[in-house]
């Protein structure tokens, strides 16, 4: 976890007691059962996202949607998803000083630090992230919001220096991967650690158009990546995804089957193995290790602003 940095203007430093005392909260949260029915950045990330931003536990019910015309190919669905990225996503231009507000659902850990999500219980984020990818706003569990700095990685600013190409913005983020230390025990393939920066990237930053399309062309020039015909995004929403399929987890970039709109992530074990982050655990094959939906994104002018 990255150490909170100052808040912006008169927005005052968290302390290291109200953090402590947000992720006290969040793992009492976990520990609870759920109440009656109602994932750099990957996981590190995640866990004090989460901590500051829980909300209702809430059972989520998977309705079977009618089915949909397949995509024969990876390279078909990425072409017509980049054709799609021309539209404007956020409706309004990026631009110097501007923030996006960012707000998911996600499947919260059942408890730090195994890998295993609940799959019956969901947690509304908030975020606002700025627009050249270096902060990110969160609630600090007790109403004020904390900026903190981003770390490491690439963002979306980063991959809109021309020339725009699938070839060079692959070549960036590959460049930027290696470059970005792993977390301990995390051995996960180069590949996926490139397919989880994209969709990390389609999910929190501010993208401009002829970089989101230059993204979903890059994709299949990722060894390993493949076409899920029906994927089902945290929120319930059946799509079509772009998927990494590595030798410990498959991770789906999940986008709409009508207009190829990002939905959100997912992520499941698909060999048994010990993880060996704190007490070592045997994790079998199948079990989800992160799950997603993206359900609002929107320009504003500074953090706590809305769409």
């Amino acid at each position: 976890m990255d150490e909170i940095k100052n808040f912006r203007g008169s927005t005052p430093t968290i302390t290291r007691q109200a953090e402590d005392a947000a992720r006290a909260r969040l793992l009492r949260a976990m520990s609870e059962p759920p109440p009656a029915p109602r994932r750099r950045l990957p996981r590190p990330v995640w866990s004090m996202a989460l901590a500051a931003s829980l909300a209702v536990a809430v059972g989520v019910t998977l309705a079977r949607e009618p089915a949909f015309t397949p995509v024969a190919s990876v390279q078909e669905l990425s072409e017509r998803a980049a054709r799609a990225a021309a539209t404007d996503p956020y409706k309004t231009v990026p631009s110097p000083g501007k923030w996006l507000y960012v707000k998911e659902s996600i499947a919260p850990l059942r408890a730090e630090p195994a890998p295993e999500v609940d799959r019956d219980r969901r947690m509304t984020l908030e975020l606002w992230n700025s627009v050249d990818g270096k902060q990110t706003a969160l609630d600090d569990g007790e109403g004020k919001l904390v900026i903190h700095e981003t770390g490491p990685g690439i963002t979306a600013a980063d991959l809109a220096g021309d020339p725009v190409t699938p070839e060079r913005t692959l070549a960036r983020i590959r460049a930027a991967v290696a470059a970005t230390p792993a977390e301990p025990g995390d051995d996960k393939p180069a590949e996926q650690r490139i397919v989880e920066t994209i969709g990390q990237v389609m999910s929190e930053q501010a993208v401009e158009q002829k970089v989101r399309a230059a993204m979903f062309r890059a994709l299949p020039m990722v060894q390993g990546v493949s076409v899920k015909q029906d994927a089902v995004d945290a929120a319930g929403r059946h799509g079509i995804a772009l998927a990494y399929t590595g030798p410990w987890e498959r991770f789906e970039i999940i986008l709409s089957p009508e207009d190829y709109r990002f939905l959100g992530t997912y992520s499941e074990t698909v060999a048994t193995r010990t993880y060996t982050a704190g007490q070592p655990r045997e994790v079998k094959a199948g079990t989800p290790v992160g799950w997603t939906a993206h359900l609002e994104a929107g320009i504003v002018d500074k953090p706590g602003e809305r769409p």
